[in-house]
């Protein structure tokens, strides 16, 4: 869950767009409720056309966007890309395809394959029972409020917050899953107009990472494989490929990047702050498990690290580094745990084969 019960009503799930170079659009959503998360989406315009890449969490937010899509060009979306399975970033498909019949809607093959076969697994008990429950415990707690007399201000954000929490859930709900129909394996190259865009495979967060370059502005658009202000593990990751793909990104020197959630950031920082905490945390894993430590104790250990680890990304924010175990740490460190006695699977962790 996020964050967002101090947010007045008027801006659960609002859209902000930000200008982050010529015709290069980053929108942001603010968050749905205190439930879900709320991923990136941009658009690159070019004089035939325009490229989206992610469609957001839920089909309103995609609807928003585009209708600021169409403020900012009378061209159509040529191309969607998804840039990996974790829902929070291809909501929105339905809502671009309808728009576009001819819509070409792109991602890796693998992340195809996880749309389909782990995706249903990983969300289905939180949008069956566990999203169910915890707003039949915020209507409780409102009924209880209301029956205390409770400061009206306080009855108006608890209104406000169960009020965004249940659009999300019924966001959710109605929901028409659009899977990608063009797949790449390695690499592929898309032109519109002057505009060449990169669009490239990695193995990091998710088996199926899609992320773009586009060489000639030295724009690069990662999805979940940054984040700002700290990367996210949660549900899986591949650290040693993760790492390796961080220093590849590195090596096309961009002059901005585009993260999965935050803004773009145009300082070398960024990026070699994500190096620095990734070989330290992968570096500790090693040695504490070369001297017969187990999971649970190797982790403690580096969560103990959290704000020394934390100031590796350029951040002194006792908030990041409270944030940082739950959000990266506590996942990464049993991934590569993990990682230093076999290959990781596609799978992410926690998730086995049918029938296994």
């Amino acid at each position: 869950m996020a964050g967002g019960a101090a947010l007045l009503a008027a801006d659960y799930g609002k859209v902000t767009v930000h200008k982050v170079a010529e015709g290069v659009y980053l929108f942001t959503t603010s968050p749905y409720g205190d439930v879900g998360m709320y991923g990136n989406s941009i658009a690159v315009v070019s004089e035939d056309g325009v490229l989206v890449f992610d469609s957001a969490a839920l089909p309103e937010t995609a609807s928003t966007i585009l209708r600021d899509i169409r403020t900012l060009t009378p061209k159509p979306v040529r191309y969607l890309l998804n840039s990996h399975w974790h829902w929070d970033h291809w909501g929105g498909n339905q809502v671009y395809q309808a728009a576009f019949p001819g819509l070409q809607i792109v991602t890796h093959e693998k992340t195809r394959e996880q749309m389909l076969a782990v995706e249903p697994r990983w969300n289905d008990e939180g949008l069956k029972v566990q999203l169910p429950r915890y707003l039949a415990s915020l209507e409780k707690k409102l009924a209880e409020a209301r029956a205390k007399s409770a400061p009206a201000a306080d009855i108006g954000a608890q209104t406000a917050l169960l009020r965004a929490d249940r659009n999300f859930l019924d966001q959710k709900n109605s929901l028409r899953k659009v899977i990608p129909n063009v797949t790449f394996t390695d690499a592929m190259t898309v032109r519109l107009g002057r505009r060449e865009f990169k669009i490239l495979h990695a193995r990091a967060i998710t088996v199926g990472d899609t992320y773009v370059y586009l060489p000639k502005e030295r724009i690069l658009i990662t999805g979940d494989i940054m984040l700002d202000p700290f990367p996210f593990a949660i549900g899986g990751s591949y650290p040693a490929d993760w790492l390796k793909t961080l220093e590849g990104l590195a090596d096309l020197k961009p002059a901005v990047i585009i993260p999965g959630h935050g803004l773009a950031r145009s300082d070398p920082g960024f990026l070699q702050g994500y190096i620095a905490l990734f070989r330290e945390v992968i570096r500790q894993v090693k040695e504490a498990k070369s001297k017969g430590l187990t999971l649970e104790q190797t982790r403690d250990g580096i969560r103990g690290e959290a704000a020394k680890l934390t100031a590796l990304l350029g951040s002194t924010d006792p908030k990041t580094a409270n944030a940082l175990p739950s959000y990266f740490l506590d996942v990464f460190v049993a991934r590569c745990y993990e990682e230093q006695d076999h290959p990781l699977g596609d799978l992410p962790g926690g998730l086995r084969e049918p029938g296994r």
